[in-house]
């Protein structure tokens, strides 16, 4: 803002007097305005704030004392500061007269100039210094204003205190929040809010360790804390995150606390814990909670050398219950086997959903085994009665294993490997039943154990090698070959896929094993294709498992194989199983839609041996089937067996696939095949499974010769 210059009011009824002060102030910065009058004067001072007035005493109608005295009647002019400028007798009588009447100071005429300037300078640095300082406190009430209007619509309470705790301030949200008014809190000290879990409050700064040292001059300290209680007028408590400010200094003691409500905050917190340790379906504890619990358990157990029992439960035929009555009966059962766990276990034990139909109970503490046998054995009494689940009416069993602590394990996941051993094997004995874990699960577990980490030194060794099974046509010519794996181990030598391939699937070695054969079997089918040994339309086929088709990276696995080995998409063709295609239908669907439209083959394997439906069988984008050898080696021998492969081959023509023969080990299925129109044959009789360098010699010695007639190597 511009600085405004101070005014000065100079009243002389004479003109030329006027223009003589108006020439003498000239070089002051100042605002000069005339009055010709009393009447003109007062005018003039009620409309506008003067620094000085210069008045004439003698003017006609009102002179200049009546003026001064009329002014002081007005607030408003009250404190002007005015100067008589006189000519009339310097008697004393005069000049009581005018200080009576409200002047500050006496000139008389003829005035000389320079004590006339330095008397106003006086005044105009007054009036300088008071316009300074209404501007200092007009913005001081607007910071006060502004910081009252900020303090009012902040979201956090905030309250001001002494040195010794006594409350002198508040904002409305503080006073909100604590149900209190001003006059209430300012009755309190600070001390007062806070819940106390004693019964004798703490009332002074003690009840904070930060404020223990809080004395003496120039000291500061400043908490946060979230974990205390407010209390309202009414002993109603909340949670608060606060802070607190404090000070010491010569001047003065005291100190800002500033609080929120965290309710909210508290409950979603706490909300959050529950979700993260509980199952949402049965409200039991889940697999987090579960672990913490066991892992407790498990170093009170070492401190007091005492021992624990871990139960795993698997419910027998659930998988059928949800097949046949649907997810939303599966999900009443579960509730209910929850309930009734919960009913037979005693105070202080876990029982837990681990996911599924998969239940971990923790006895934390057992003086021998046979009490956790104890308690399997009335959990397995609760599965006796049936559960009423609205219309349907369901009996179902339970396999239980059993482990203790030490014997199965010292860490959880021992004893969790023990105890699902020990269930399994309880399932493999006709369920409805528990075991415990003993020292022959025990061996078999390491035995697992050291061959899976066998396993995975071999993948980062590649270790595995591509075994190749010729696949003919009913004119004798080579069409093609399985790649089937097997494992050089550097000590016990080949070893077949029975022997490892289950436990290549249970820990998802698979996917990286799928992987390697796939490289191996389309850069071997390429060397043979490019070097003549074989036909260009020669095809290789690689199986596929659950695990490697539920993998969302297959098909871009293959795609890079294809490329890096420069194997033409047609010359792959993949084999899946009705046992794969049939765990998830739509996603294998999706899936071979996918490598089909890469020009890929797709063929099912050991058909036959399922439960595909005929309804998914034509939706899937297939090549061809594959007769189950199970049925092939029945030929000639079982009549019931002829006619499922006639049957098979018929339908496999009807929905335009081609149709291949495993396991074909005599003339006999032979002639019985070809005559039954089979397109393809593979088994013994031709070849059995032979490393690279061996088939490419049986291929050779053959290329001239009818490969019907030969005997396998």
């Amino acid at each position: 803002m511009e600085h405004q210059r101070p005014k000065i009011l100079i009243v002389d009824d004479r003109p030329e007097n006027l223009f003589a002060l108006e020439q003498t102030l000239k070089p002051l910065n100042a605002s000069l305005t005339r009055a010709t009058s009393g009447e003109e004067a007062l005018s003039q001072v009620l409309r506008q704030q003067f620094a000085l007035i210069l008045m004439d005493v003698q003017m006609p109608d009102m002179d200049g004392f009546e003026t001064v005295s009329l002014m002081r009647d007005y607030d408003e002019t009250k404190n002007v500061p005015v100067i008589f400028v006189t000519a009339i007798s310097k008697e004393s009588k005069f000049v009581e007269q005018g200080y009576e009447s409200g002047a500050v100071d006496y000139l008389f005429k003829p005035i000389a100039p320079n004590i006339l300037l330095s008397k106003v300078k006086v005044f105009l640095e007054l009036e300088n210094q008071r316009i300074a300082l209404e501007r200092a406190i007009n913005a001081n009430k607007e910071l006060a204003a502004h910081n009252e209007t900020v303090l009012d619509c902040i979201v956090e309470g905030i309250v001001s205190f002494s040195g010794k705790g006594m409350i002198d301030w508040a904002n409305p949200t503080a006073l909100r929040l604590l149900e209190m008014t001003l006059q209430q809190i300012e009755c309190l000290s600070l001390f007062d809010l806070f819940h106390h879990t004693n019964s004798k409050p703490s009332s002074d700064w003690s009840y904070f360790e930060e404020f223990k040292e809080f004395k003496g001059p120039n000291n500061h300290v400043h908490i946060r804390n979230s974990d205390h209680l407010l209390k309202r007028q009414n002993f109603t408590t909340f949670p608060v995150e606060f802070s607190i400010s404090g000070f010491s200094n010569n001047i003065q003691e005291g100190g800002v606390f500033s609080f929120q409500d965290i309710t909210k905050r508290k409950w979603t917190e706490n909300e959050l814990v529950r979700l993260a340790q509980e199952d949402s379906l049965t409200q039991l504890p889940n697999r987090a909670l579960f672990h913490e619990f066991l892992r407790v358990s498990i170093q009170e157990r070492i401190r007091d050398n005492g021992n624990l029992a871990l139960l795993m439960l698997d419910m027998d035929d659930f998988k059928r219950v949800n097949d046949t009555l649907g997810h939303d009966v599966g999900d009443l059962l579960l509730q209910s086997v929850s309930s009734r766990l919960e009913k037979s276990l005693r105070q202080g034990d876990l029982v837990a959903r681990l996911g599924g139909d998969e239940f971990g109970i923790i006895l934390p503490k057992i003086r021998q085994s046979d009490d956790a046998g104890r308690v399997a054995k009335k959990v397995l009494e609760s599965f006796t009665q049936p559960h009423q689940l609205g219309n349907y009416t369901l009996t179902i069993g339970a396999s239980i294993g059993i482990t203790t602590f030490p014997e199965g394990g010292t860490n959880i996941q021992a004893l969790i490997k023990s105890a699902d051993t020990a269930m399994y094997h309880a399932k493999g004995l006709g369920r409805n039943n528990f075991q415990f874990f003993s020292k022959e699960m025990q061996n078999r577990v390491v035995a697992k154990d050291t061959l899976e980490k066998e396993l995975v030194v071999a993948l980062e060794e590649r270790q595995f090698v591509s075994f190749f099974q010729p696949k003919i046509d009913t004119n004798g010519s080579l069409i093609g070959y399985e790649a089937l794996v097997r494992w050089n181990h550097p000590t016990r030598g080949l070893v077949f896929p029975n022997d490892f391939i289950p436990l290549v699937e249970e820990t998802g070695l698979v996917i990286e094993l799928g992987k390697q054969m796939l490289e191996m079997a389309c850069r071997q089918n390429k060397d043979w294709i490019d070097r003549g040994i074989v036909s260009p339309s020669t095809t290789v086929a690689v199986n596929v498992s659950v695990r490697q088709l539920a993998d969302k990276k297959l098909v871009d696995t293959i795609k890079t194989v294809l490329t890096n080995t420069q194997l033409p998409a047609s010359c792959l063709e993949v084999e899946i199983t009705e046992y794969t295609m049939m765990n998830d239908v739509e996603q294998a669907i999706i899936v071979l839609n996918k490598l089909r439209d890469l020009g890929i083959k797709i063929a099912i394997d050991d058909f036959g041996t399922g439960y595909s439906s005929l309804t998914y069988l034509s939706k899937l984008p297939l090549n061809s089937l594959k007769v189950d050898q199970y049925f092939v080696n029945g030929i000639g021998n079982d009549k019931g067996d002829e006619s499922i492969v006639k049957a098979t081959i018929n339908l496999a023509h009807s929905l335009h696939l081609e149709v291949t023969a495993e396991g074909v080990e005599t003339n006999l299925q032979r002639e019985f095949l070809i005559e039954n129109s089979v397109n393809f044959l593979q088994g013994y009789l031709f070849s059995k499974p032979q490393s690279a360098e061996n088939l490419e010699q049986w291929i050779i010695e053959n290329t001239s010769s009818n490969i019907l007639n030969m005997t396998a190597v």
